[in-house]
Protein backbone atom coordinates (compact mmCIF):
# COMPACT_ATOMS: atom_id res chain seq x y z
CA UNK A 1 0.00 0.00 0.00
CA UNK A 2 1.29 2.88 -1.39
CA UNK A 3 1.06 5.64 1.67
CA UNK A 4 2.78 3.08 3.62
CA UNK A 5 5.82 2.80 1.52
CA UNK A 6 8.94 5.39 1.49
CA UNK A 7 6.91 7.48 -1.71
CA UNK A 8 4.83 9.99 -1.77
CA UNK A 9 0.92 9.24 -2.88
CA UNK A 10 -0.19 11.83 -5.98
CA UNK A 11 -3.44 13.19 -3.91
CA UNK A 12 -4.89 16.11 -6.35
CA UNK A 13 -7.88 13.54 -7.44
CA UNK A 14 -8.94 12.95 -4.34
CA UNK A 15 -8.76 16.25 -2.83
CA UNK A 16 -10.64 17.19 -5.91
CA UNK A 17 -13.43 14.91 -5.41
CA UNK A 18 -13.57 15.64 -1.55
CA UNK A 19 -13.80 19.29 -2.09
CA UNK A 20 -16.75 18.61 -4.68
CA UNK A 21 -18.48 16.80 -2.23
CA UNK A 22 -17.82 20.08 0.55
CA UNK A 23 -19.24 22.37 -1.54
CA UNK A 24 -21.94 20.43 -2.98
CA UNK A 25 -20.76 20.65 -6.57
CA UNK A 26 -20.97 16.78 -6.63
CA UNK A 27 -23.69 13.99 -4.59
CA UNK A 28 -22.56 12.11 -1.84
CA UNK A 29 -20.08 9.23 -3.18
CA UNK A 30 -17.84 6.51 -1.54
CA UNK A 31 -14.36 7.88 -1.01
CA UNK A 32 -11.58 5.85 -0.69
CA UNK A 33 -9.03 6.63 1.29
CA UNK A 34 -6.90 3.48 1.95
CA UNK A 35 -4.08 4.75 -0.29
CA UNK A 36 -3.66 8.33 1.59
CA UNK A 37 -4.17 8.20 5.17
CA UNK A 38 -1.22 7.26 7.23
CA UNK A 39 -4.26 5.25 7.70
CA UNK A 40 -23.89 33.86 -10.15
CA UNK A 41 -22.68 33.64 -13.32
CA UNK A 42 -19.51 33.65 -15.70
CA UNK A 43 -17.52 36.64 -16.27
CA UNK A 44 -18.79 38.91 -19.85
CA UNK A 45 -17.32 37.00 -22.59
CA UNK A 46 -17.27 39.92 -25.16
CA UNK A 47 -14.14 41.59 -25.55
CA UNK A 48 -11.77 39.40 -23.07
CA UNK A 49 -8.49 40.52 -23.23
CA UNK A 50 -5.76 38.03 -22.35
CA UNK A 51 -5.96 38.57 -18.46
CA UNK A 52 -6.80 34.86 -17.32
CA UNK A 53 -9.14 34.62 -20.39
CA UNK A 54 -12.47 35.59 -18.17
CA UNK A 55 -11.91 39.19 -17.67
CA UNK A 56 -13.61 41.61 -19.65
CA UNK A 57 -12.26 44.89 -20.75
CA UNK A 58 -12.96 47.98 -18.78
CA UNK A 59 -16.57 48.92 -19.14
CA UNK A 60 -16.68 50.97 -15.88
CA UNK A 61 -16.81 50.80 -12.53
CA UNK A 62 -15.05 47.47 -11.45
CA UNK A 63 -16.45 45.30 -8.42
CA UNK A 64 -13.49 42.56 -6.91
CA UNK A 65 -14.49 39.60 -4.99
CA UNK A 66 -12.67 39.26 -2.28
CA UNK A 67 -14.35 38.44 0.95
CA UNK A 68 -11.82 36.30 2.92
CA UNK A 69 -12.83 32.57 4.74
CA UNK A 70 -12.87 31.66 7.83
CA UNK A 71 -12.63 28.00 8.11
CA UNK A 72 -15.41 26.38 9.46
CA UNK A 73 -14.63 22.41 9.90
CA UNK A 74 -12.08 22.02 13.09
CA UNK A 75 -8.65 22.24 12.46
CA UNK A 76 -7.14 18.69 13.20
CA UNK A 77 -3.14 20.10 11.88
CA UNK A 78 0.26 19.16 13.81
CA UNK A 79 3.16 20.27 14.22
CA UNK A 80 5.08 20.33 11.08
CA UNK A 81 8.00 17.65 9.97
CA UNK A 82 11.36 18.40 7.92
CA UNK A 83 13.46 15.88 8.55
CA UNK A 84 13.49 12.08 7.44
CA UNK A 85 10.52 10.52 5.94
CA UNK A 86 9.48 8.29 8.33
CA UNK A 87 7.72 8.76 11.86
CA UNK A 88 8.08 6.39 14.40
CA UNK A 89 5.90 6.37 18.07
CA UNK A 90 7.04 4.00 20.72
CA UNK A 91 5.06 2.53 23.24
CA UNK A 92 6.52 0.32 26.28
CA UNK A 93 3.86 -2.28 27.61
CA UNK A 94 3.33 -3.26 30.71
CA UNK A 95 5.51 -5.73 32.64
CA UNK A 96 4.52 -8.47 35.47
CA UNK A 97 4.76 -7.98 38.85
CA UNK A 98 6.29 -10.71 40.82
CA UNK A 99 6.42 -12.65 44.35
CA UNK A 100 8.55 -10.47 47.08
CA UNK A 101 11.13 -12.77 47.91
CA UNK A 102 12.36 -10.86 50.84
CA UNK A 103 9.30 -12.20 52.67
CA UNK A 104 9.55 -14.73 54.17
CA UNK A 105 13.47 -14.99 54.30
CA UNK A 106 14.89 -18.53 55.14
CA UNK A 107 18.02 -19.68 56.48
CA UNK A 108 20.42 -21.57 54.33
CA UNK A 109 18.91 -20.33 50.92
CA UNK A 110 20.05 -17.23 48.55
CA UNK A 111 17.84 -14.79 46.95
CA UNK A 112 18.59 -14.23 42.91
CA UNK A 113 19.08 -10.44 42.82
CA UNK A 114 20.23 -10.58 38.89
CA UNK A 115 16.77 -11.91 37.34
CA UNK A 116 16.22 -10.51 33.83
CA UNK A 117 12.95 -8.92 32.77
CA UNK A 118 12.93 -6.68 29.73
CA UNK A 119 10.70 -3.36 29.33
CA UNK A 120 8.97 -4.55 25.46
CA UNK A 121 8.70 -1.60 23.32
CA UNK A 122 6.68 -1.63 20.07
CA UNK A 123 7.41 0.84 17.59
CA UNK A 124 4.76 2.16 15.03
CA UNK A 125 5.81 3.94 11.76
CA UNK A 126 3.89 6.38 9.98
CA UNK A 127 5.77 6.81 6.26
CA UNK A 128 4.87 8.60 2.90
CA UNK A 129 2.84 11.77 2.33
CA UNK A 130 0.78 13.01 -0.43
CA UNK A 131 1.46 15.70 -3.11
CA UNK A 132 -0.28 18.37 -4.82
CA UNK A 133 0.46 21.11 -6.79
CA UNK A 134 -1.89 24.57 -7.70
CA UNK A 135 -0.98 26.66 -10.88
CA UNK A 136 -1.22 29.90 -11.12
CA UNK A 137 -0.57 31.99 -14.51
CA UNK A 138 -0.41 36.16 -14.41
CA UNK A 139 0.15 37.46 -18.17
CA UNK A 140 2.07 40.50 -18.47
CA UNK A 141 0.27 42.93 -20.52
CA UNK A 142 -2.98 42.53 -18.08
CA UNK A 143 -2.46 46.73 -17.09
CA UNK A 144 -3.58 47.35 -20.93
CA UNK A 145 -7.12 46.36 -21.36
CA UNK A 146 -8.33 45.56 -18.08
CA UNK A 147 -7.55 48.47 -15.95
CA UNK A 148 -7.97 51.95 -15.33
CA UNK A 149 -4.65 51.67 -13.80
CA UNK A 150 -2.33 50.37 -11.53
CA UNK A 151 -4.43 51.37 -8.61
CA UNK A 152 -7.25 49.08 -9.85
CA UNK A 153 -4.58 46.43 -10.77
CA UNK A 154 -3.61 46.18 -7.30
CA UNK A 155 -6.96 45.67 -6.46
CA UNK A 156 -7.81 42.74 -8.72
CA UNK A 157 -4.43 40.85 -7.25
CA UNK A 158 -5.56 41.43 -3.61
CA UNK A 159 -8.38 39.55 -4.34
CA UNK A 160 -6.84 36.98 -6.34
CA UNK A 161 -4.68 36.83 -3.71
CA UNK A 162 -7.56 36.18 -1.25
CA UNK A 163 -9.38 33.91 -3.35
CA UNK A 164 -6.02 31.73 -3.47
CA UNK A 165 -6.03 31.77 0.47
CA UNK A 166 -9.73 31.01 1.10
CA UNK A 167 -9.34 27.69 -1.27
CA UNK A 168 -6.15 26.69 0.32
CA UNK A 169 -7.78 27.19 3.70
CA UNK A 170 -10.54 24.73 2.13
CA UNK A 171 -8.06 22.42 1.16
CA UNK A 172 -6.85 21.65 4.65
CA UNK A 173 -10.73 21.25 5.64
CA UNK A 174 -10.96 18.56 3.37
CA UNK A 175 -8.27 16.85 4.29
CA UNK A 176 -9.45 17.41 7.93
CA UNK A 177 -12.42 15.57 6.61
CA UNK A 178 -10.40 12.71 4.96
CA UNK A 179 -8.30 12.01 8.05
CA UNK A 180 -10.73 12.31 10.57
CA UNK A 181 -13.64 9.88 8.29
CA UNK A 182 -11.01 7.35 7.46
CA UNK A 183 -11.04 6.83 11.66
CA UNK A 184 -14.66 6.96 11.83
CA UNK A 185 -14.52 3.88 8.74
CA UNK A 186 -11.91 2.12 10.59
CA UNK A 187 -14.12 2.25 14.36
CA UNK A 188 -17.10 1.16 12.36
CA UNK A 189 -15.81 -1.72 11.17
CA UNK A 190 -14.42 -2.93 14.30
CA UNK A 191 -17.34 -1.56 16.65
CA UNK A 192 -17.13 -3.30 20.20
CA UNK A 193 -16.17 -0.62 22.86
CA UNK A 194 -14.97 1.72 19.41
CA UNK A 195 -18.67 2.69 18.64
CA UNK A 196 -20.97 4.00 20.73
CA UNK A 197 -24.69 2.77 19.70
CA UNK A 198 -26.52 5.47 21.48
CA UNK A 199 -30.53 4.43 20.80
CA UNK A 200 -29.59 1.07 21.52
CA UNK A 201 -27.43 1.95 24.82
CA UNK A 202 -31.04 4.58 25.56
CA UNK A 203 -32.91 1.59 25.10
CA UNK A 204 -31.11 -0.88 27.65
CA UNK A 205 -30.72 1.79 29.96
CA UNK A 206 -33.85 3.42 30.22
CA UNK A 207 -36.54 0.60 28.94
CA UNK A 208 -38.03 3.25 26.42
CA UNK A 209 -38.73 0.86 23.34
CA UNK A 210 -40.46 3.80 21.20
CA UNK A 211 -37.68 5.67 20.21
CA UNK A 212 -36.56 5.04 16.70
CA UNK A 213 -33.97 7.11 14.50
CA UNK A 214 -37.22 7.89 12.56
CA UNK A 215 -39.06 10.02 15.94
CA UNK A 216 -35.97 10.91 18.09
CA UNK A 217 -36.65 14.37 17.47
CA UNK A 218 -40.28 14.39 18.31
CA UNK A 219 -41.35 16.35 21.46
CA UNK A 220 -42.07 13.29 23.69
CA UNK A 221 -38.35 11.24 23.06
CA UNK A 222 -36.11 14.18 22.36
CA UNK A 223 -35.71 16.22 25.48
CA UNK A 224 -35.05 12.95 28.17
CA UNK A 225 -33.10 11.17 25.40
CA UNK A 226 -30.65 14.25 24.72
CA UNK A 227 -30.09 14.97 28.89
CA UNK A 228 -29.44 10.68 28.71
CA UNK A 229 -27.26 11.10 26.33
CA UNK A 230 -24.81 13.94 27.62
CA UNK A 231 -25.05 12.04 31.41
CA UNK A 232 -23.57 9.02 29.09
CA UNK A 233 -21.37 11.03 27.22
CA UNK A 234 -19.79 12.37 30.68
CA UNK A 235 -19.57 9.01 32.01
CA UNK A 236 -17.39 7.64 28.62
CA UNK A 237 -15.41 11.06 29.24
CA UNK A 238 -14.46 9.66 32.65
CA UNK A 239 -14.03 6.16 31.21
CA UNK A 240 -11.88 7.37 28.68
CA UNK A 241 -9.60 8.72 31.24
CA UNK A 242 -8.72 5.25 32.79
CA UNK A 243 -5.84 3.57 31.82
CA UNK A 244 -7.50 0.27 29.53
CA UNK A 245 -7.68 -1.40 26.89
CA UNK A 246 -10.81 -0.29 25.68
CA UNK A 247 -11.72 2.30 22.83
CA UNK A 248 -8.30 1.48 20.78
CA UNK A 249 -7.26 -0.85 18.24
CA UNK A 250 -4.95 -3.62 19.86
CA UNK A 251 -1.75 -6.11 17.96
CA UNK A 252 -1.00 -9.14 18.65
CA UNK A 253 2.09 -9.56 17.56
CA UNK A 254 5.59 -7.29 16.43
CA UNK A 255 7.77 -8.06 14.50
CA UNK A 256 6.78 -12.00 14.13
CA UNK A 257 6.72 -12.55 17.90
CA UNK A 258 3.42 -12.78 19.99
CA UNK A 259 2.63 -10.35 22.30
CA UNK A 260 1.94 -11.26 25.86
CA UNK A 261 0.94 -7.98 27.28
CA UNK A 262 -1.88 -5.26 25.53
CA UNK A 263 -1.62 -1.72 24.57
CA UNK A 264 -2.98 0.69 27.61
CA UNK A 265 -4.08 3.87 26.70
CA UNK A 266 -5.86 6.88 28.65
CA UNK A 267 -7.19 10.07 27.72
CA UNK A 268 -7.30 12.71 30.60
CA UNK A 269 -9.95 15.78 29.46
CA UNK A 270 -7.16 17.96 28.41
CA UNK A 271 -6.03 15.38 25.89
CA UNK A 272 -10.05 15.04 24.76
CA UNK A 273 -11.78 16.24 21.46
CA UNK A 274 -15.22 16.17 20.47
CA UNK A 275 -16.49 16.45 17.13
CA UNK A 276 -20.63 16.75 17.36
CA UNK A 277 -22.60 16.99 14.11
CA UNK A 278 -24.13 20.76 14.53
CA UNK A 279 -27.46 19.95 13.37
CA UNK A 280 -27.96 17.57 16.15
CA UNK A 281 -26.42 19.70 18.64
CA UNK A 282 -28.61 22.51 17.36
CA UNK A 283 -31.43 20.35 18.46
CA UNK A 284 -30.08 19.83 21.81
CA UNK A 285 -29.44 23.61 22.76
CA UNK A 286 -33.02 24.99 21.34
CA UNK A 287 -35.01 21.81 22.82
CA UNK A 288 -33.20 20.64 25.81
CA UNK A 289 -31.30 23.41 27.27
CA UNK A 290 -33.40 25.89 26.49
CA UNK A 291 -35.74 25.21 29.60
CA UNK A 292 -33.17 24.98 31.88
CA UNK A 293 -31.82 27.30 34.44
CA UNK A 294 -28.41 26.09 35.10
CA UNK A 295 -27.12 24.84 31.94
CA UNK A 296 -23.72 24.46 33.23
CA UNK A 297 -25.12 21.15 35.28
CA UNK A 298 -26.30 19.69 31.68
CA UNK A 299 -23.02 19.94 29.34
CA UNK A 300 -20.66 17.74 27.79
CA UNK A 301 -18.03 19.81 28.01
CA UNK A 302 -16.04 22.26 25.23
CA UNK A 303 -17.03 20.28 21.76
CA UNK A 304 -16.33 21.51 18.66
CA UNK A 305 -19.35 21.56 16.09
CA UNK A 306 -19.09 19.86 12.33
CA UNK A 307 -21.37 20.72 9.89
CA UNK A 308 -21.03 18.00 7.69
CA UNK A 309 -18.67 14.82 7.66
CA UNK A 310 -18.57 14.11 4.22
CA UNK A 311 -21.03 15.91 1.39
CA UNK A 312 -22.69 19.15 2.33
CA UNK A 313 -25.94 17.39 1.06
CA UNK A 314 -25.93 14.67 3.71
CA UNK A 315 -24.39 15.78 6.82
CA UNK A 316 -24.53 12.93 8.94
CA UNK A 317 -23.37 10.40 5.97
CA UNK A 318 -19.86 9.12 5.84
CA UNK A 319 -19.08 6.64 2.74
CA UNK A 320 -15.34 5.52 3.10
CA UNK A 321 -12.80 2.83 2.49
CA UNK A 322 -10.70 3.04 5.36
CA UNK A 323 -7.18 2.73 5.93
CA UNK A 324 -7.60 0.16 8.47
CA UNK A 325 -4.60 -1.48 11.37
CA UNK A 326 -4.62 -5.58 11.60
CA UNK A 327 -4.27 -8.03 14.25
CA UNK A 328 -0.36 -8.31 13.26
CA UNK A 329 1.19 -4.26 12.92
CA UNK A 330 -0.01 -4.14 8.86
CA UNK A 331 -2.18 -2.04 7.64
CA UNK A 332 -5.07 -2.91 5.11
CA UNK A 333 -7.79 -1.43 3.25
CA UNK A 334 -11.23 -2.39 5.55
CA UNK A 335 -15.12 -3.19 4.43
CA UNK A 336 -16.43 0.22 2.45
CA UNK A 337 -18.64 1.88 5.13
CA UNK A 338 -21.36 3.52 4.38
CA UNK A 339 -23.52 4.90 7.18
CA UNK A 340 -25.71 8.08 7.43
CA UNK A 341 -26.15 8.22 11.16
CA UNK A 342 -22.73 9.53 12.77
CA UNK A 343 -23.84 12.12 15.42
CA UNK A 344 -20.20 12.72 16.36
CA UNK A 345 -16.41 11.56 17.98
CA UNK A 346 -14.86 11.42 21.28
CA UNK A 347 -10.96 10.87 20.47
CA UNK A 348 -7.03 11.25 21.96
CA UNK A 349 -5.52 14.34 20.73
CA UNK A 350 -3.30 12.04 19.38
CA UNK A 351 -5.60 9.70 17.46
CA UNK A 352 -5.34 11.32 14.50
CA UNK A 353 -3.88 14.70 12.53
CA UNK A 354 -2.09 16.14 9.67
CA UNK A 355 1.50 17.26 9.13
CA UNK A 356 2.88 19.21 6.34
CA UNK A 357 6.29 17.93 5.48
CA UNK A 358 7.04 20.49 3.01
CA UNK A 359 5.17 23.35 1.36
CA UNK A 360 6.89 25.79 -1.09
CA UNK A 361 5.67 28.37 -4.23
CA UNK A 362 8.11 28.88 -7.11
CA UNK A 363 8.03 31.39 -9.81
CA UNK A 364 9.57 31.18 -13.34
CA UNK A 365 8.63 33.91 -16.23
CA UNK A 366 8.17 33.19 -20.01
CA UNK A 367 9.75 35.58 -22.63
CA UNK A 368 8.29 34.64 -25.45
CA UNK A 369 4.73 34.38 -23.93
CA UNK A 370 5.28 37.33 -21.25
CA UNK A 371 3.25 35.89 -18.20
CA UNK A 372 4.64 34.41 -14.65
CA UNK A 373 3.23 31.12 -13.40
CA UNK A 374 3.51 30.32 -10.19
CA UNK A 375 3.83 26.97 -9.02
CA UNK A 376 2.44 25.81 -5.48
CA UNK A 377 3.69 22.73 -3.88
CA UNK A 378 2.82 20.80 -1.01
CA UNK A 379 3.70 17.40 0.73
CA UNK A 380 1.62 16.95 3.20
CA UNK A 381 0.92 13.77 5.44
CA UNK A 382 -2.53 12.94 7.19
CA UNK A 383 -2.20 10.30 9.54
CA UNK A 384 -4.37 7.84 12.35
CA UNK A 385 -3.01 6.28 15.22
CA UNK A 386 -6.14 3.80 15.61
CA UNK A 387 -4.55 2.55 18.85
CA UNK A 388 -5.48 5.53 20.85
CA UNK A 389 -8.58 6.16 22.06
CA UNK A 390 -11.80 6.72 19.43
CA UNK A 391 -15.14 6.16 19.90
CA UNK A 392 -17.73 7.10 17.07
CA UNK A 393 -21.40 7.80 17.99
CA UNK A 394 -24.12 6.59 15.98
CA UNK A 395 -27.72 7.04 16.17
CA UNK A 396 -28.96 3.29 16.10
Amino acid sequence: MAVNSMTFQQSATLLNDVLEQITGKKSLAAVDESEFVSVATTLLQTGYDQLNTAVQEVIGRSIWVSRAYDPIYPTIMMDEEKWGGITRKVTTLDGEFIDDEGYPLTDGTSIDPFLIQKKKNVQFNFYGGNTKEMLVTTPEEQLNTAFHGSGEFGSFMAAQATQLQNQLKQKIEAESRIVVNNMIGAAINADGDRVMHVLTEYQAATGNTTITAANYLSEAEFVPFAKWLYGALTTKKRFLAERSTKYHAQINTYAGVSLTKPILRHTSEQFLRIFMLSEFMDQVNSSALSGIYNQDLLSIGRYESVNFWQNIDAPSTVSVTANELQADGTCAAGTPVVSDIVLGCLFDVEALGITVKAESVRSIYNPRGRYFNNWYNWIVRWFNDQTENFIVLLLD
